[in-house]
C-alpha cells in the first residue's frame, strides 16, 4: 500500500524532477516543461490522475481550520451542530454575519473545485494528442488505456461540479484546457441545468469505460459513476433513471452489503456495520465488499495526509480522563469534538440497533486504566448546550495507524469514502418517488436488518422515513445539505431540529466568493440575500 501512496504526489512536486533535466537552463516556462514532459505516456497521465486524487482526498483534511473541510456541507443542518465551536465553524453552523462573500472557507472551497476542474480538463485535452504512448501492446489496449484515463478525469470533473452546483447553483462552466490561446478573464455563470447536463455526459462516459470491480484501489469502478448518476438524477427530479443507475450498482456482483463479521477485529466484539469502518478494513482487498470508493493513506511517505474526521467528530473526552495517552490508545485516538450529531439523531435509534451500539458510539470512558467510569449524558432539548464534553460520539473514524502517534489530531489510515449502503438509500428514494413503496421498504430493510433494527413496512415509507434512515446510517458521512435541498427541506428541518441555528432561506445557497466576483470581467449576480 505504501508503494501506491508514493504515487499520490501533488502535481507541483513533479517540478523537482523536471529541474534535474540537462535543459534546466533553457528559458522555457516551467509549466510548459511540466505539461510537455509529463503527459506524453500513460505513466505520466497516471501520475496526473493520482495528483487529482490527492486534491479530492483533501476534502477530509484540515485545509484552513481545525475541522474536516467538508463540514460546510454537513453542519448547520438537522443532523449536525458545532459542539466545540469557533468563529469559522460557526459561519456554517449557526450562520449569521460571519458567512458572507468574503468568507475564506467559501473562497478556498470554490478555488479547490476549479483546481480539480482545470486539472481534469488538462488531462482530457492532452489525452487527445496523437503522439501519446499509451503503453499498450495493441491498438485496442492503447484505446482502453486512454479511455480509462479519460473516464477518471471526467468523473473527477463531474465530482467537482457536483459540489459547485449544490453549493452555489449557477456556476461558470469550463470544459477545455486553459492555455495562452484560450485564457480569458470573463467567466459568466452558466445555468445549473446546463452544468448538470455536462456532469451527466461525463459520468455516463465514466460508467462506460471504468472497471466493473474495485480490485485496484487506484482504478475506480463504474459503480462510483453509477452511484453519482443516481444522486444526480434525483437532484434533476428524474427518479426513473435514478432507479436504473442505483439498481445497476446493487446488482453488481462485485459489491454487497457487509452482513457478517469480517476483517481485523472479526474475532472480537463488534458488529458487521462497525467492521466496515475499522482501520485495516477499508479496501476490497481487506474483505470490504461495501466500499465503492476509499481514500488511500499511510504514514511517512510522500503523499500522506492527516485526515481530520476523528478530530472533527470525536468529542473532547481528554478533558474527562486523567491519563490522556492511555485513553487515546483505548478510545481510537484524540478528538476535539468540533461537530456532533443533534438530539434529533440521538433519539432516532432503537436500543438494539447496531448503528448505536457500544461499538458504534462512545457512551462512557474510564477515567484512567482500572479507574472509575464516566458516562455520557444526553440532555433534554431545553438543557442542550454548546461545548458539551459528555456528548456521545461516533466511532466510525477511530484509528491512527501508529500507536506512537495517538496524541495526533489526524489519522493516516485508509478510509471508506463512498459506501453501497448509501446506494440502497438512493434507490429507496427513487422508488418512493415512483410509488414503489414495497420495493423501497425492502431496500431500507436490507440496512435495518443487518443492524438488527425492526423492519419497516411499505406503509411506513415517506420523506421523513427516508431522511431518518439516512441520518441513522450515514451520520458524519452524508452531505446532509445536499439531501435536504433535494427535498426542499433544508430550512424547515434545520429550524426544527437544530437548536442553535439561525438559518434562513438565504442559506439555501452559499454566496459566490467576493474574490471571484471582483476578478471576473463578466457581471455576476450574487445569490439571493447575499447582495
Amino acid at each position: 500500500m505504501k508503494k501506491i501512496i508514493i504515487l499520490m504526489f501533488f502535481i507541483s512536486s513533479l517540478t523537482l524532477l523536471i529541474g534535474c533535466s540537462e535543459d534546466f537552463l533553457i528559458e522555457e516556462p516551467k509549466d510548459a516543461l511540466f505539461v510537455d514532459n509529463l503527459y506524453v505516456n500513460k505513466s505520466g497521465f497516471d501520475q496526473g490522475i493520482n495528483a487529482i486524487y490527492a486534491l479530492i482526498r483533501s476534502e477530509r483534511t484540515d485545509r484552513n481550520t481545525s475541522v474536516e473541510a467538508s463540514y460546510i456541507w454537513k453542519s448547520g443542518t438537522d443532523v449536525a451542530w458545532g459542539n466545540y465551536t469557533f468563529s469559522t465553524l460557526r459561519s456554517f453552523d449557526i450562520y449569521g454575519a460571519n458567512l458572507n462573500p468574503a468568507n475564506p472557507v467559501i473562497r478556498d472551497m470554490f478555488n479547490l473545485m476549479y483546481d480539480i476542474v482545470n486539472s481534469s480538463n488538462l488531462i482530457i485535452s492532452r489525452a487527445e494528442n496523437p503522439g501519446v504512448d499509451w503503453e499498450g501492446t495493441s491498438d485496442a489496449e492503447n484505446e482502453n488505456n486512454k479511455n480509462l484515463i479519460l473516464a477518471h478525469a471526467r468523473l473527477f470533473r463531474a465530482w467537482a461540479y457536483r459540489h459547485l452546483t449544490n453549493s452555489f447553483g449557477d456556476v461558470p462552466l469550463s470544459l477545455g484546457e486553459i492555455d495562452g490561446s484560450t485564457f480569458q478573464t470573463a467567466w459568466p455563470l452558466e445555468d445549473v441545468a446546463v452544468v448538470r447536463g455536462e456532469m451527466e455526459k461525463d459520468l455516463l462516459f465514466a460508467e462506460e469505460h471504468l472497471a466493473d470491480d474495485y480490485s485496484n484501489p487506484l482504478v475506480l469502478s463504474k459503480a462510483v459513476a453509477q452511484h453519482l448518476l443516481a444522486e444526480l438524477y434525483l437532484t434533476m427530479d428524474d427518479a426513473a433513471r435514478a432507479e436504473l443507475k442505483a439498481e445497476a450498482v446493487i446488482n453488481n456482483p462485485n459489491f454487497s452489503l457487509i452482513t457478517s463479521r469480517f476483517g481485523v477485529n472479526a474475532s472480537s466484539g463488534g458488529t458487521p456495520f462497525t467492521d466496515v469502518f475499522l482501520e485495516g478494513n477499508a479496501l476490497p482487498s481487506d474483505g470490504n465488499t461495501e466500499t465503492l470508493w476509499a481514500f488511500l493513506n499511510t504514514l511517512d511517505v510522500p503523499g500522506q495526509a492527516a485526515i481530520s474526521m476523528r478530530r472533527t467528530w470525536k468529542n473532547r473526552y481528554y478533558n474527562i480522563t486523567k491519563d490522556d495517552n492511555w485513553a487515546f490508545s483505548q478510545y481510537g485516538g484524540r478528538g476535539i469534538g468540533r461537530l456532533c450529531h443533534t438530539l434529533y439523531v440521538e433519539n432516532l435509534y432503537e436500543d438494539m440497533d447496531d448503528r448505536y451500539s457500544e461499538y458504534a458510539f462512545d457512551k462512557f470512558y474510564l477515567l484512567e486504566e482500572g479507574g472509575d467510569t464516566a458516562f455520557t449524558e444526553v440532555p433534554s432539548f431545553d438543557d442542550w448546550k454548546v461545548s458539551d464534553r459528555y456528548w456521545p460520539t461516533t466511532k466510525k473514524w477511530d484509528g491512527f495507524a501508529d500507536l506512537e502517534r495517538v496524541n495526533s489530531s489526524g489519522s493516516f489510515a485508509n478510509m471508506v469514502y463512498m459506501r453501497l449502503a448509501e446506494t440502497y438509500l438512493l434507490l429507496a428514494e427513487a422508488e418512493m418517488k415512483l410509488n414503489k413503496n414495497d420495493e423501497a421498504a425492502a431496500h431500507i430493510n436490507a440496512l435495518r436488518e443487518r443492524s438488527n433494527a425492526t423492519p419497516i413496512t411499505a406503509g411506513d415509507v415517506n420523506v421523513d422515513l427516508i431522511l431518518d434512515e439516512r441520518a441513522r446510517e450515514l451520520h458524519s458521512e452524508e452531505y446532509r445539505r445536499y439531501t435536504l435541498n433535494r427535498f426542499g427541506l433544508l430550512v424547515p428541518r434545520t429550524q426544527q431540529y437544530n437548536k442553535f441555528t439561525q438559518i434562513t432561506e438565504r442559506e439555501v445557497l452559499f454566496p459566490y466568493p467576493q474574490s471571484f466576483i471582483d476578478s471576473n470581467e463578466a457581471p455576476i449576480q450574487q445569490n439571493p440575500g447575499w447582495e
